[in-house]
């Protein structure tokens, strides 16, 4: 028991030394320190590399090239023996002779002119790479977003629930005083006090409940932003009365019209449709880039060899070529014929794929809209509950007082009062997360 005493006093002095940040700066921690989203960084500062790469094959490719060439000792003897004429007893110097070693040096420059459009094509398929990766990173960051908004309410929601718990606990064991004060002058019944006691005892179980969740969701929150010793600041959620009033109020005809703007704004805004059509657009494009395969190649090529002698001084027999070479496949064994047709269907699935997904997400973000008209009545509706709540415990424990009601009809308030107050917490906070997740949908967590 002391053990648990203990846990519980530092676990409370964590807390109460902890430092306060508001949800901007719990986003802009876990941002920071999120490896993934650091990882995806260098991911596309990649992809910008590869499109410098895919852009360089349009300029001209310069090289040196240095060649050393060694023969044997008999062919080098071959190749330069004089030519013998036994006829006339006369000799020549050889007609070719060679040197035994060979220092060669060149320059070549290589200009691509056409290559039936893979250049063109494989450099803008780098910079669609590059704009998906950039995509993959905004959805990193408003999936961290959501995920610490998310975490930010629940654990606040746990909190005023746990509040709530210290005020049912304590009215609990009040009345449970009064009770076995009744009792010894005769004015309550065993079963009275053994009520208020399962009342004391439900209480007490569900604060350790709550405290051991708000160990875990510590534990989560810390993890996921990056950071220990901060814990969310609170929120007045009577902030959200407007918000909350306006998608409660609203007719079908004002919320199908509220619906379409929120709909529309997901088409230009959500990217992960942007990224869907850029998918589409690679698939396009490398279909495009296969078809070129039939078509002809033409490149330059320029040689200027400055040097060809038994000595390396850069210096020496010089000469220079201009070749343009043009190259049309003839017959590839159906090679060419089956990339394109394979790119083909590839583009026809991923085009079905990509309008199935489409379709199922946004019927997804009208399920959200949906969701939050709901969430706000319900919201309104505890409201109505809770404050019926106050007024009946507060009519039921005046006539408790006077008499004239039961032990279990104040039981059965105070029941109803504390489970109201405890519906209208968490209504209220699963409508602030439901808010959060449709701005999720337009990558606007963060704001």
């Amino acid at each position: 028991m002391k053990k648990i005493i203990l846990l519980f006093t530092l676990g409370l002095f964590t807390i109460l030394c902890s430092i306060e940040i508001n949800l901007d700066e719990a986003v802009n921690l876990a941002k920071e320190n999120n490896k993934d989203i650091q990882a995806s960084k260098f991911s596309l500062s990649a992809f910008r590399w590869g499109k410098y790469d895919a852009l360089s094959n349009f300029f001209p490719q310069v090289s040196f090239n240095s060649t050393i060439v060694r023969i044997d000792d008999e062919t080098y003897k071959e190749a330069n023996e004089p030519i013998q004429i036994p006829s006339i007893g006369m000799q020549f110097p050889a007609m070719f002779p060679v040197e035994k070693t060979t220092y060669t040096n060149n320059i070549t420059v290589q200009q691509p002119i056409f290559n039936g459009g893979k250049l063109f094509f494989g450099y803008q398929l780098a910079d669609l790479a590059r704009k998906q990766e950039k995509i993959a990173l905004d959805n990193k960051k408003n999936d961290i977003s959501y995920a610490v908004a998310s975490t930010y309410f629940n654990y606040l929601k746990l909190k005023d629930i746990q509040t709530l718990n210290e005020k049912s606990l304590s009215s609990a064991q009040s009345h449970l005083k009064t009770v076995e004060k009744k009792q010894e002058v005769g004015a309550a019944t065993r079963s009275d006090i053994l009520q208020w006691q399962v009342k004391v005892n439900n209480a007490k179980t569900a604060r350790f409940a709550v405290e051991n969740n708000m160990k875990e969701i510590i534990s989560y929150w810390e993890n996921l932003i990056g950071s220990e010793g901060k814990i969310p600041s609170e929120i007045q959620l009577k902030i959200f009365d407007d918000e909350i009033k306006r998608y409660a109020d609203m007719d079908n005809e004002s919320s199908d019209e509220a619906k379409e703007k929120f709909l529309e704004k997901v088409k230009t805004s959500s990217r992960t449709l942007m990224g869907m059509e850029l998918a589409k657009k690679m698939m396009k494009k490398n279909y495009w880039m296969q078809k070129g395969n039939f078509l002809p190649a033409f490149n330059l090529q320029f040689d200027y060899q400055f040097e060809s002698d038994d000595k390396f001084d850069l210096d020496g027999n010089d000469n220079w070529n201009l070749a343009a070479v043009i190259s049309l496949p003839l017959f590839t064994s159906g090679a060419n014929f089956s990339k394109v047709k394979k790119a083909k269907y590839e583009l026809l699935k991923t085009q079905k794929k990509t309008d199935y997904t489409k379709e199922n997400y946004l019927l997804a973000a009208e399920n959200v809209f949906n969701q939050m008209i709901t969430k706000a009545r319900i919201v309104k509706d505890n409201k109505t509950e809770t404050k019926l709540a106050e007024e009946n415990h507060k009519i039921i424990n005046q006539l408790y007082e006077e008499g004239m009601a039961i032990n279990s009809e104040l039981l059965d308030a105070e029941t109803m009062l504390y489970s109201s107050k405890m519906k209208l917490i968490e209504s209220y906070f699963d409508f602030v997360l439901m808010k959060y997740e449709m701005k999720k949908y337009i990558n606007i967590v963060e704001e």
